[in-house]
């Protein structure tokens, strides 16, 4: 009776073992499984910033989706904005669209939005500031008219499952205007930032020199094109604040990187007027010796310093 047993139970893991291979196999070979591997409990610094990095980008992203749009595709962009959004705002922002759509299509009315910072706050939301300028009422007779607007905008996230439409897997949870002024703030050159955390700070120009004073404890990375963006990670080793200095062909910005205990910087963008003109050297005229101002007096000509 026993060696039944024991076979019986040894039949039993043969099958569940073979079962469980096959299984194994075609999870392995589906297209459409991903497999994700990493240590549980202990993602890596790289792993983190990647997140953070995703989050600034599904932002700026979706504020620029938001603010930006015409007469002719203000129904198109505002109402497939839904998809970034929880199910609650998102029908309520389709109800908005809708009872605007016709007042919007029968004006000739655009709106730019350039986002100026991006912050999070030590609750977890996110803080944005805005520059707005509207063009309305443009005909063959009269030119538009322009209207300038700062608006302080404060967002909730959270995650969701990754879709075609929203790759980056998160969803604005709530979005509300905290406050809008038609005068530009004063800039502050100052760059909040995080240890381990990642911030964008971008500039109108491109940038040609900026010196690191702790290469050890602060990462500074430069992409540039027409304008250069600087992504700057602090260490924990890292002692604040920090002076920095930002070299453009004709212009340098100095800032400084600072702590905050209320919120820290994911963006900050420049303006023009936060550069100062760089002083260039002026050449030195170097006097020409005897030798030089006889070929001159001989020749007729005269030589280049």
């Amino acid at each position: 009776m026993k060696t039944k047993i024991l076979s019986a139970l040894l039949i039993l893991s043969l099958v569940w073992a073979v079962s469980v291979t096959v299984l194994y196999w075609k999870l392995k070979n589906n297209p459409r499984v991903v497999a994700v591997t990493m240590n549980v409990g202990q993602e890596s610094l790289q792993n983190l910033q990647l997140g953070e990095m995703e989050k600034m980008t599904f932002l700026r992203q979706y504020l620029d989706r938001f603010f930006n749009y015409d007469s002719n595709n203000f129904w198109q962009s505002q109402t497939s904005l839904a998809f970034l959004m929880a199910p609650a705002l998102g029908e309520e922002r389709v109800r908005e669209v809708s009872r605007l759509r016709a007042k919007i299509q029968q004006k000739n009315f655009s709106q730019l939005g350039k986002i100026q910072s991006l912050r999070q706050t030590k609750n977890g939301a996110y803080e944005a500031l805005v520059h707005l300028q509207t063009m309305d009422g443009a005909t063959k007779n009269t030119s538009a008219k322009r209207n300038d607007l700062y608006v302080t905008v404060m967002l909730t996230l959270i995650n969701s499952e990754r879709t075609l439409e929203n790759p980056w897997g998160l969803l604005v949870q709530s979005m509300n205007f905290a406050n809008s002024t038609p005068q530009e703030p004063p800039f502050q050159s100052e760059v909040f930032v995080q240890a381990k955390s990642p911030t964008l700070v971008t500039f109108p120009c491109a940038i040609e020199n900026i010196e690191n004073p702790d290469e050890k404890n602060l990462s500074i990375k430069i992409t540039t094109l027409n304008v250069s963006e600087l992504q700057v990670s602090p260490a924990p080793g890292l002692q604040l604040p920090v002076k920095l200095n930002a070299t453009c062909k004709d212009s340098e910005f100095a800032f400084e990187l600072k702590a905050h205990e209320e919120a820290r910087h994911l963006f900050v963008a420049f303006p023009v007027s936060a550069g100062q003109i760089r002083k260039k050297e002026t050449p030195k005229i170097r006097k020409k010796d005897v030798y030089e101002k006889t070929i001159e007096n001989v020749l007729g000509i005269e030589l280049d310093n």
